[in-house]
């Protein structure tokens, strides 16, 4: 019952929301930004929306990347750069508030709004000369208005379905290396199942989804969709401490459309990351919990992708 009421499943809603995080991270879209980090979606409650009618969360999620690109890479209107390297960290802001609408059996609506601010490096060749540029500024915003979420009675399964839609609010100006907004619409359906095994002290997860782009209009490029699939197993070691694992996989299934896209086949990319989780709950008096939580994302088969590290450390809690 303890995992059920708490607000350790916002971390993996956060990381959902944040669809601007891996601003330098996809070799398989345009100027190789995309809008998921393998593992991002990655962690414990998965599944689970807090059934509780009224309830707001709030959570704050760090992300560092480090990433290297090989090959060409598309960016602005026919231009084209070579030995990317790019760092990336984002704060992001994110609330998700529970309505009181008493849905039937166990049933949960929710919504989610998460505002990023970040700072992009970027250094690569364009042409005979290299190139180095920084940004620093407000991401895309994303909000879910459509988060619906379902237990069984003995609360250990937990189901999610949600639509998360991201707006091109960011830093970005075609033509440079280093941004923080993608310039373009991203609706994102996603499903969540996270399973509790509570005399192990066990928690198995996983996050599935879409990433469905409209066309960068002021370049005319496409990214195609990409689908994603995140997974954690998590165990308590004690009252407060857990510790685990994550693995993320990246497939995308649409080919970009664009000159040079048309030219590489399609420019489609696939990956996959592995790493650890700890998560530590903090107490503050008899009813304010705090949960933090550190994540690796190490990737180890890339194909036209940036190929990097990405670190998550996540603080949640409830209003």
């Amino acid at each position: 019952m303890t995992k059920a009421r708490s607000p350790a499943w916002l971390i993996t809603a956060t990381a959902a929301l944040v669809a601007f995080a891996p601003a330098r991270q996809a070799n398989a879209t345009e100027a190789v930004a995309g809008r998921y980090i393998p593992g991002a979606f990655a962690g414990p409650g998965a599944g689970i929306v807090p059934p509780t009618p009224g309830a707001a969360y709030w959570a704050m999620s760090n992300i560092y990347y480090h990433g290297e690109a090989s090959g060409e890479v598309p960016f602005g209107k026919g231009s084209v750069a070579a030995g990317l390297t790019g760092d990336t960290y984002a704060a992001i802001l994110a609330g998700v508030y529970v309505p009181e609408l008493h849905l039937p059996g166990n049933w949960t609506y929710a919504v989610q709004l998460a505002v990023p601010l970040g700072r992009t490096a970027a250094s690569a060749e364009v042409g005979p000369f290299g190139t180095d540029q920084h940004v620093t500024g407000l991401g895309d915003i994303a909000f879910a208005p459509l988060v619906f979420g379902w237990h069984n009675d003995a609360m250990n399964t937990w189901l999610s379905a949600s639509l998360t839609i991201t707006a091109p609010t960011g830093e970005w100006k075609e033509g440079d290396l280093a941004f923080i907004g993608m310039n373009y619409w991203t609706f994102t359906p996603a499903i969540g199942f996270t399973y509790l095994v509570p005399q192990h002290g066990l928690d198995l997860s996983a996050k599935f989804g879409v990433d469905i782009n409209t066309k960068n209009q002021d370049t005319d490029y496409y990214s195609g969709a990409m689908a994603h699939l995140d997974l954690s197993v998590t165990k308590a070691v004690t009252e407060n401490l857990s510790v685990g694992a994550i693995a993320g996989f990246l497939d995308q299934i649409e080919n970009d459309r664009s000159t040079f896209a048309d030219a590489h086949g399609g420019f489609r990319g696939s990956s996959i990351a592995v790493g650890p989780l700890v998560k530590y709950k903090a107490r503050f008096g008899e009813k304010t919990e705090v949960d933090l939580t550190l994540r690796w994302a190490h990737e180890v088969e890339v194909e036209h992708r940036m190929k990097g590290d990405a670190v998550f450390f996540d603080i949640s809690g409830k209003f």
